[in-house]
């Protein structure tokens, strides 16, 4: 299989926001918190500051592969001013 990884960078903000679509091909993500505030992420649901997977600040990360499957969507919100999510998906 080719590879055809995708890395994105995306600014999350107070109001929450999909940042992985549902995606059936999906083999491996990986969501790592890259900025100064925490991070919350909800599957297929609304994502809100303290509930559901937290990402650290400073590196905090989740990660989706063939032992921890995901296909569906992944929201998230900041609990500050723009916190950095990136992410690599394939």
């Amino acid at each position: 299989m080719p590879n055809r990884a995708v890395h994105r960078r995306l600014a999350c903000s107070a109001t929450q926001q999909e940042v992985l679509a549902e995606n059936p091909l999906r083999v491996y993500a990986l969501l790592v918190n890259d900025g100064a505030a925490d991070i919350y992420l909800a599957f297929s649901g609304p994502a809100v500051i303290n509930g559901g997977v937290r990402l650290n600040n400073g590196g905090g990360s989740y990660e989706i592969n063939l032992m921890n499957p995901w296909q569906g969507t992944v929201n998230a919100v900041g609990d500050a001013t723009n916190p950095v999510l990136l992410i690599t998906e394939w």
